[in-house]
């Protein structure tokens, strides 16, 4: 059940940059992610309050807070403002590197052994990841860089994505603990719940969007598969994973979301891959099966 879980997950997340993508040049980084907040945030309190789950314990808010923060809000503004700079397929990529840093804060908090395999194993994947974000590629089609300025945009990007991962692998370390204790649902309104208030500051409400004639039905289907299927699915289906299966577990998986990734950048956006690409998936997927 778990793994069938971690299945799903992966797709939807995996086709989440494409995706964004398509919704980023309508609505922007900040419209794409209060909408999807929001739309999260209404539909799993609806979902507490149908079923009649109790809400998360006082005590537990300051974790909550701070998982809103991480895997929330951090989260999707970094990955987003990450993607309007970099590809689909990139950004992706990158998102293998959550397994190697989760481990890594696996092993700070005492929750996993530190062997020489391990580290070295991290070291590997971070290569993978650097060597990819130090390349001369702007991914806008996967063409190699023609001036500075387009090369300084795409290391932007990825790093705002390698910030994203990082962010994220410490959500998943810090929210087992809540689920250990309560319901997934409950979990899950307390997170977008808190995330759409503090994230609102930041971005804004897209309501010029609803005006525009130039913001076409495809931008919208994209933004809602966005809210529907990488939201509310894949973290629903992510935490009820959590609560059996050990985070560097669920990190493992992500290996799957360059290939869904790739197989729909490619027709639908145009994007190439490259060699670089592939040597640092190769790297950074070496190094987790050195790490595991």
């Amino acid at each position: 059940m778990a793994l069938g879980a971690l299945a799903v997950v992966q797709l939807l997340f995996g086709a989440m940059p494409v995706l964004g993508k398509l919704a980023l040049p309508a609505f922007g980084a900040g419209g794409v992610v209060i909408v999807r907040i929001g739309g999260a945030a209404l539909a799993f309190t609806l979902a507490r309050i149908y079923l009649r789950i109790p809400n998360v314990t006082r005590a537990d808010w300051p974790r909550l807070v701070g998982c809103a923060v991480l895997g929330v809000v951090s989260n999707q503004l970094l990955f987003m403002n990450g993607l309007a700079r970099t590809s689909a397929a990139h950004a992706a990529l990158l998102t293998t590197t959550i397994p190697a840093i989760t481990l890594l804060i696996s092993i700070a908090f005492g929750m996993e052994r530190a062997t020489a395999r391990r580290i070295f194993g991290i070291l590997v994947a971070g290569s993978g990841a650097a060597l990819l974000i130090l390349s001369r590629e702007t991914l806008a089609a996967g063409q190699v860089a023609s001036t500075d300025a387009e090369i300084y945009t795409s290391r932007i990007g990825d790093a705002l994505i390698l910030c994203n991962s990082t962010v994220y692998s410490f959500y998943l370390v810090l929210s087992r603990p809540l689920l250990a204790r309560h319901h997934a649902v409950s979990v899950l309104s307390g997170l977008f719940g808190v995330g759409f208030v503090l994230a609102l500051p930041f971005t804004g409400v897209p309501l010029a969007a609803l005006h525009d004639p130039d913001v076409g039905v495809w931008s919208w289907v994209a933004l809602a598969c966005m809210v529907l299927g990488p939201t509310i699915g894949a973290y629903s289906l992510n935490l009820l994973a959590l609560r059996v299966v050990p985070p560097s577990t669920v990190a493992l998986w992500i290996y799957a979301q360059p290939v869904v990734a790739a197989a729909l950048a490619v027709p639908l956006l145009g994007e190439q891959i490259t060699q670089t690409m592939v040597f640092s998936g190769a790297l950074t997927f070496l190094g987790m099966w050195l790490g595991g």
